[in-house]
């Protein structure tokens, strides 16, 4: 589904500066501190109504690029697909996909744009870190929008960039791991708990495949509800430079990963590189591999149980090919709730997931593995917590 870019304000919060590599060939530079308050307030879109492009009617969309005017300033280019610069329609008759841009910094208006071209001058601009929104808008001023949300684009730049393009690219740094609270590693090999209703489970052997993994903007929780999100796996993942709010989320993991579930480590998943300037929360989903067919399991796990020193030996095995997602929030790693996180400096996030409360609800000595598989993917996702190192 789009993302808009409906954006709450962005509270106060301590950011040390650090700007992220960028493939091998993009030197750090120097890392500076930043004034305790950084404040990247964005624009107030209620300033002009919302107008859905027709059903039927292709969705426009946009990139950003910026470069270094030699003058003054930056020389601001509008990529668009789906859509028309109509200057001289200018307070006319809504036309579908025609009419302007209205261009924010720091969340003030600052410009119409008529056509993909503008010079943004250095005194529109403070010194280093600003936040540059885009939004199109129809002949009557209206701002074009999608599933009740505008359509535009958001980032950050930095004005102290002297070469290339300015606008913030920053590390986003994904790693698996596990909660052993609750759960015990088994000297001759796997690990076991014991679940709510007194089952004491041992893993021998099984496989746990995470398909998605990603972060989801603050402007894009503002608008629509997340359900509409849970199936952009499906999509390929794609990284954009000032990236439209209807291209596909530059946080997302480009493949799928499997875990060895009898033997649960810590594993780097990977390295996204994102414009998006702040993220609230994160999409995790479980299912089958990038490029599977149907009916390949997602899930699967085999050992032993016994329930009150009871039935002991018992041999199990759960599977299920069916996939479960959640849109988690962002924790620090004390468990605290984080609202937002900037991009500023990179982010390093850890998804823990719960060993001790894999197996709860599962009647071991009834019912069908494939639900037994199901429940416990749901409680992997529920109990998982979406960890963001501090600056």
């Amino acid at each position: 589904g789009p993302q808009g870019h409906l954006l709450p304000a962005v509270r106060r919060q301590q950011v040390w500066l650090g700007r992220a590599a960028v493939g091998a060939a993009f030197i750090v530079a120097g890392i500076a501190a930043w004034p305790q308050d950084l404040l990247l307030p964005p624009a107030d879109h209620s300033l002009h109504p919302l107008v859905e492009v027709p059903e039927g009617e292709p969705l426009p969309s946009m990139s950003l690029r910026l470069t270094r005017d030699r003058m003054d300033g930056f020389n601001l280019y509008l990529d668009t697909t789906n859509f028309r610069f109509t200057p001289q329609n200018l307070g006319g008759t809504i036309i579908a996909n025609e009419g302007h841009a209205h261009l924010y910094v720091n969340g003030e208006k600052v410009a119409r744009m008529y056509s993909p071209w503008h010079h943004l001058s250095e005194k529109a601009l403070r010194p280093g870190i600003n936040r540059i929104e885009v939004e199109f808008s129809a002949n009557d001023h209206s701002v074009w929008g999608a599933a009740g949300q505008p359509i535009g684009t958001d980032v950050l730049i930095d004005t102290r960039e002297q070469d290339g393009d300015p606008i913030l690219r920053e590390a986003v740094r994904y790693t698996l791991d596990w909660d052993w609270d609750g759960a015990a590693k088994v000297p001759s090999g796997g690990w076991e708990t014991r679940n709510d209703l007194g089952y004491t489970v041992r893993v021998e052997a099984g496989r746990l495949v995470t398909r998605n993994l990603e972060l989801v903007p603050c402007h894009w929780t503002a608008g629509a509800g997340p359900q509409a999100r849970l199936m952009e796996w499906l999509r390929p993942a794609t990284a954009w430079a000032g990236h439209s709010s209807l291209m596909p989320n530059e946080s997302k993991i480009s493949s799928s990963r499997e875990e060895d579930l009898a033997s649960p480590a810590r594993s780097f998943l990977e390295t996204r590189t994102v414009t998006d300037p702040e993220y609230c929360k994160a999409h995790y989903l479980i299912a089958r591999p990038t490029g599977s067919g149907p009916g390949t399991l997602a899930m699967e796990a085999s050992g032993t149980w016994n329930r009150s020193g009871q039935d002991a030996g018992n041999p199990f095995r759960i599977q299920s090919a069916a996939a479960y997602g959640q849109i988690l929030g962002l924790t620090d790693s004390s468990g605290g709730a984080i609202d937002r996180r900037l991009i500023v400096g990179g982010i390093d996030l850890t998804v823990r997931r719960s060993l001790a409360t894999m197996f709860d609800s599962i009647e071991f000595a009834s019912g069908e593995p494939d639900r037994h598989g199901m429940q416990a993917m749901r409680n992997l996702v529920s109990d998982t917590k979406i960890e963001v190192a501090s600056d």
